[in-house]
């Protein structure tokens, strides 16, 4: 069965999250166990050789055998230990009660209490004296077991264990310290048994407190597992259905941005990625269209021509055409077409020459002023016979410029007669020069009929015409400003058009300030 993403994503972690509590509580369980017990252990040590200095002092006959059942039966209140103090042989000597309202002292001690009657009857195992709970056999047999274990301590030893103590029948922690006197020898012992059942209720309280903020830590955990798988799989989604929809050829599709790490850094991407293919494909698809029409434009610029040379041709080889006047007026048509197929040869071979990234360009220091006067004057007969304004004017001194003279004047006469030819009679074609900001700046604006807003992007191309009925009016072959274009790119220089319909046109041609390697 196939699982999602988010579910893998949301079970690993909750799954690493659950090992890493269980881990910690079972850790923080026994280092917590440890430090108490360890403690525990420490301070029982600590009054054990408190005890063993009295021990050492009533051995002396410093204190009583009253004060030392008074002062057991007083620790034993204060630590919660039962306290047992033996002999070098391993004889008890005193035994602490837990129980209140015993009177040290007097022949009715009570458990354990001092030398005479008390540890005599303890010797025996529990006798008459020592009440009814210790009046059994076993507990002078289970003594006598313990105290045989406690052979390390009467050799100087310090012992600590914890087990089930077959005297009080429950869980002890056992503390037995030597009695040590001032010539080094071992006089007797100390021991102290603490029940451990408060110490484990005490633990059992804590170890549910530690489960307890495991599983808040868990719920806590299972909220932000499901936040952060979702905040992944979402986008994820999202990017997913976006390539879908680029796989199907739709590129509007878009991926929201909701994050700034690497999900979103990705999102971006795929945006980035699908506003290019969108705009490759819409470029492939313009290409496309102009290489279409460049076919049926060169098909039409050939056609048309060798169609109007080829039926002239007949006429006057079948002998169809006889009068003088109509054979030179034929005659002066085929010559016509044949120039005209010549420069569209001309300008189709001159376009893939500039446009050949091997072919450079001889360059020298260019006086541009004098490039567009020249070019002016050459074709002020055409605008005169067309009763269209000529005028230039430049202001300041203009600095030369590196480029190539002939490409420049070719580059001047495409964008004039393109000025001319679409500027009616009464019209104006002004050219101007000028240094702004060191950079020479070249103004060609007519008031002819303008160029539609739609066919701005397309002027560059090869054989683009606004006029789309390709009248034979209109003598161009199409590929002027697409030669003009490869030229400009050639001198490193920038090209800016303004038009509209019947607006009139302005081209703004910018050469760079430096010299520029062509």
């Amino acid at each position: 069965m196939k699982q999602s993403l988010q579910t893998k994503l949301f079970v690993s972690f909750m799954l690493v999250v659950a090992l890493i509590l269980a881990g910690f509580a079972v850790g923080a369980s026994a280092l917590v166990r440890q430090y108490f017990f360890t403690a525990k252990q420490q301070e029982l040590v600590g009054k054990g050789h408190g005890m063993a200095l009295l021990m050492d002092e009533f051995f002396a006959g410093k204190i009583s055998s009253t004060e030392l059942v008074e002062l057991v039966d007083r620790i034993d209140g204060f630590l919660d230990a039962r306290i047992w103090a033996v002999d070098g042989s391993g004889k008890l000597i005193v035994m602490s009660s837990p129980r209140t309202g015993v009177r040290a002292g007097g022949g009715n001690n009570g458990p354990g209490r001092g030398p005479g009657t008390g540890q005599n009857q303890l010797n025996q195992g529990a006798g008459a004296g020592q009440g009814q709970g210790r009046d059994r056999v076993r507990s002078s047999t289970a003594v006598r077991n313990l105290l045989q274990d406690l052979a390390p301590v009467f050799r100087g030893e310090v012992l600590t264990r914890t087990f089930f103590h077959p005297y009080y029948e429950e869980e002890m922690m056992i503390v037995a310290v030597p009695v040590i006197n001032a010539t080094g020898t071992t006089n007797g012992a100390i021991i102290l048994n603490a029940p451990v059942q408060g110490l484990n209720s005490f633990l059992t309280r804590i170890y549910l407190a530690i489960g307890l903020t495991g599983l808040l830590a868990l719920g806590l955990t299972l909220f932000i597992v499901r936040r952060l798988s979702l905040g992944i799989v979402r986008p994820l989604r999202a990017m997913e259905e976006t390539a879908a929809s680029m796989a199907e050829g739709r590129y509007d599709k878009r991926v929201d941005i909701a994050s700034h790490d690497e999900i979103g850094q990705l999102g971006e991407s795929l945006n980035t990625l699908a506003q290019a293919l969108s705009g490759f494909v819409a470029r492939t698809e313009q290409i496309e269209k102009l290489r279409r029409d460049f076919v049926a434009n060169v098909s039409h610029e050939l056609r048309t021509p060798l169609t109007v040379i080829r039926g002239y041709t007949e006429a006057l080889m079948d002998g169809t055409v006889t009068d003088p006047e109509q054979t030179e007026r034929f005659n002066r048509l085929i010559v016509s077409e044949t120039e005209r197929l010549e420069r569209l040869i001309t300008d189709l071979l001159d376009l893939s020459r500039l446009q050949a990234e091997q072919y450079a360009m001889e360059v020298e220091m260019i006086p541009l002023e004098e490039i567009i006067d020249s070019v002016v004057g050459m074709l002020r007969v055409k605008a005169n016979a067309k009763e269209v304004a000529l005028t230039w004017r430049h202001e300041g001194i203009i600095p030369p410029i590196s480029g190539n003279g002939d490409r420049l004047i070719q580059l001047m006469l495409i964008l004039l007669d393109n000025a001319l030819k679409y500027t009616p009679s009464g019209g104006s074609v002004s050219v101007g020069l000028e240094n702004l900001d060191g950079q020479t700046v070249v103004t060609i604006a007519d008031t002819g009929a303008g160029i539609p807003e739609e066919d701005l992007p397309f002027i560059w191309e090869r054989f683009y015409k606004v006029d789309k009925a390709h009248t034979r009016d209109n003598q161009g072959t199409g590929l002027g400003l697409a030669i003009a274009r490869e030229i400009i790119e050639r001198h490193g220089a920038k090209i800016a058009v303004n038009s509209g319909e019947g607006q009139g046109t302005t081209f703004v041609l910018i050469f760079p300030i430096v010299s520029i390697k062509v």
